[in-house]
């Protein structure tokens, strides 16, 4: 069984191709779903972030995932698009975007915790097999473990952090008003970031149950529906939703005495009518292209320690790849031990006299015993045994017993 996948992201497409590919959470089950279903496929995990669609896919050795994704997201021709990965090539990368190294904003934060989201979202519609089980999950955990041994970045480590940072740059923000559209998890750090700087922020809220809501520290609320009411009357405006319309549009801005001279989009698909970017009135129009891109600060030394720990976690990927691999010839191997030790002995004359039930029942126990034990053995060698000495075993049993040899297929 092979592993193979197929990407784009922010480095090889801009906005205008990406969206094609933006799928929300329900969007993503259903299209695994489908992709499962099909003629090959084993197992199917699709990843989709504001700068990056990947589906990851195991099973037959000729699935072609680009145009699997280009089928199901109804826009075939374009295959040029994406990045194709195989084998430890498409494992490795994994680990990589889990790690933060591929992200826009080197080593950002929210990373790990999309990546097993995009798995649980694929388990979760039963999706998933074994391989891609173990993937997702050393991925995971080299994301962790690099976060935690490693920094990567002094800079702000999530597109909310590097978008505040880069609007500050613009001007002071202390007394601005802000808008904010949407309280999800990108929307809510956007709000801490620009109250921290002195900015006054109110967040729009689709709606509020009372100790399931989280709101901001320091943030005013409104309706999302009433969102145009303040908007005249802020400096900043920021939108970070995963709505599949525009929360603001060119139109909205027209009908506008006021117009925010700083606007930022994070979201994908866009939250904000890029037609705005051309008004006069603004001066800073930010979006998921606008933020990151250059890693120039990281220090190699930390780089380096990171691509150890994807070192660490592909070695043992590949032992339990070779383990997996071997449990057929594992199998066969206790089976005929078991058969050997059974056929070693006279268990007629070693149950002395007893009746053919009891010595069935010995030699079955005999047959368990020497199977079990060599479960237990092999299992302790476990990335030790090379394919080349399990096979060796096998053929030196089966020359001091070659009537085995054909008997386990008549079985």
């Amino acid at each position: 069984m092979s592993i193979c996948m197929a990407g784009i992201d922010w480095k090889n497409a801009n906005m205008d191709k990406r969206e094609a590919f933006s799928f929300t959470s329900g969007q993503v089950g259903r299209l695994c779903s489908r992709i499962r279903q099909m003629d090959g496929v084993e197992g199917c995990v699709l990843l989709s972030t504001c700068n990056r669609t990947e589906l990851y896919l195991s099973g037959a050795e000729r699935l072609q995932p680009a145009e699997i994704l280009c089928q199901v997201a109804k826009t075939e021709g374009a295959e040029a698009l994406f990045c194709v990965r195989t084998g430890d090539n498409a494992a490795r990368h994994l680990m990589r975007v889990a790690c933060g190294l591929c992200s826009q904003i080197l080593g950002e934060d929210q990373i790990v915790s999309q990546v097993k989201r995009a798995y649980a979202i694929a388990h979760e519609v039963q999706c998933t097999d074994a391989v891609l089980s173990q993937l997702f999950r050393l991925a995971a955990t080299a994301g962790k473990r690099s976060r935690t041994q490693v920094r990567l970045s002094a800079a702000p480590l999530s597109a909310a952090g590097q978008a505040v940072a880069m609007i500050e740059d613009a001007g002071d923000l202390n007394g601005k008003r802000a808008l904010v559209i949407g309280n999800g998890e990108m929307g809510r750090l956007a709000s801490q970031l620009l109250v921290a700087r002195g900015c006054d922020v109110t967040v729009t809220l689709r709606t509020y149950r009372h100790g399931q809501t989280v709101v901001p520290s320091g943030c005013k609320t409104i309706p999302y529906d009433a969102r145009m009411d303040i908007l005249g009357k802020c400096d900043i405006l920021l939108s970070a939703t995963t709505s599949p319309h525009y929360t603001v549009t060119y139109a909205d801005m027209e009908q506008l005495e006021r117009i925010p001279a700083v606007i930022c989009d994070l979201s994908m698909p866009r939250d904000i009518d890029p037609k705005i970017r051309d008004m006069d009135a603004v001066q800073v129009f930010l979006d998921m292209d606008s933020m990151g891109g250059h890693d120039a600060h990281v220090d190699a030394d930390d780089r380096r320690q990171v691509e150890d720990i994807i070192e660490e976690e592909m070695a043992e990927l590949a032992r339990w790849i070779a383990y997996r691999d071997a449990l057929p010839l594992m199998d066969e191997l206790c089976w005929l031990a078991a058969e050997r030790i059974a056929e070693g002995y006279d268990f007629a004359v070693l149950s002395d006299g007893e009746d053919a039930q009891t010595i069935e029942k010995m030699e079955n126990a005999a047959r368990l015993a020497a199977e079990k034990t060599a479960r237990l053995l092999l299992s302790g060698l476990q990335g030790e045994l090379s394919d080349g000495a399990l096979a060796a075993c096998r053929e030196a049993i089966l020359r001091k017993a070659p009537q085995l040899r054909d008997r386990r297929t008549m079985e």
